[in-house]
């Protein structure tokens, strides 16, 4: 989830569940809802360690590391403001896992038991960076600020944040209940993946028979006939094969390519195979990160990687 509604929804949370406590509790609840995202502070540390635990929404997008941080950052708050620590940790472990559990909608995998577990997790409900949710926790705040500087009665205020509480919820819930149903009918070879707003989302098929390799992008809405974005069909012969392989193994070998759906496209030229895989979940208007392996046909070696932004196309 992308950085305002993580705030937003954690400051309505706080307001349905836990109104009657005072506005120093919200600000530590709201700090705690975005605190798992701070692990952008930590990168630094990379130089010196080579754990992909300490990359963003990796290590710090746990359950079990906010149960340990929010006693910590607990016992201190509680030190300093004079404030029962059973309350304070409490709110914070509530707010970091909200933080957690809201990262596991999306379409990015956290491992979210680390470091009981190192599996990873992700339900495919929202887009990992959605620009409805984002616009709309924008919107939310700016109409927050007018009441603030425009003073309304509690009744104008109340309505304001039971409307954007039940928006949130129903939004969601409607995702949840697509993503149910809509995944009980495919195939094995298909994937969901939800779209920009909620009645969109897209099916990934991708099928590898001997040695072809076939697979299709369909946009699709619950109100209107699917729509074939991009296909590829390509026969490898035996040694384009075993470099496909070689290709893959590379993107489950690098921590965060690994999370994601591939859709492969191959580009033969003069002595060279190359093998570019763009990712569905990033993908938005046809276009989507993708990172290219090059390989020497002769020797089969790797030649060379490139990443980027486009179009996927074959």
């Amino acid at each position: 989830m992308d950085f305002f509604t993580h705030v937003v929804v954690g400051a309505l949370m706080y307001l349905l569940f836990l109104k009657d406590i005072t506005l120093d509790y919200l600000i530590l609840a709201m700090f705690f809802s975005i605190l798992p995202d701070l692990d952008i502070f930590i990168a630094p540390l990379k130089r010196i360690s080579t754990s992909n635990y300490l990359e963003h929404r990796a290590g710090s997008h746990s359950f079990v590391i906010g149960i340990i941080l929010s006693a910590i950052i607990g016992i201190i708050y509680s030190f300093i403001m004079n404030k029962a620590f059973i309350i304070v940790w409490i709110i914070a472990l509530s707010f970091y896992g909200l933080h957690v559990f809201m990262d596991l909608l999306t379409t990015t995998k956290i491992p979210c038991l680390f470091p009981l577990s190192k599996k990873e997790y992700c339900f495919y409900i929202e887009k990992a960076g959605s620009l409805f949710t984002m616009l709309n926790s924008i919107i939310f705040i700016f109409v927050l600020v007018l009441l603030y500087l425009i003073p309304v009665d509690i009744f104008t205020f109340r309505f304001v944040i039971n409307l954007y509480t039940a928006l949130y919820i129903t939004y969601y819930f409607y995702r949840t209940i697509s993503k149910v149903w809509i995944s009980a009918t495919l195939e094995t070879n298909q994937k969901y993946f939800p779209g920009v707003l909620p009645f969109y989302y897209t099916i990934l098929n991708l099928e590898i028979v001997n040695n072809e390799v076939s697979s299709s992008i369909e946009r699709k809405s619950h109100f209107s006939k699917s729509k074939e974005i991009d296909n590829m069909n390509a026969n490898l012969n035996t040694g384009e094969m075993t470099l496909f392989e070689k290709a893959v193994a590379l993107i489950n070998a690098n921590y965060y390519f690994a999370k994601w759906a591939m859709f492969p496209i191959f580009i033969r030229n003069d002595g060279m195979f190359s093998i570019r895989f763009f990712f569905l979940e990033t993908m938005m208007r046809n276009r989507s990160m993708h990172i290219q392996y090059d390989f020497g046909v002769v020797n089969q070696q790797l030649i060379g990687v490139r990443q980027g932004y486009g179009s996927i196309q074959p």
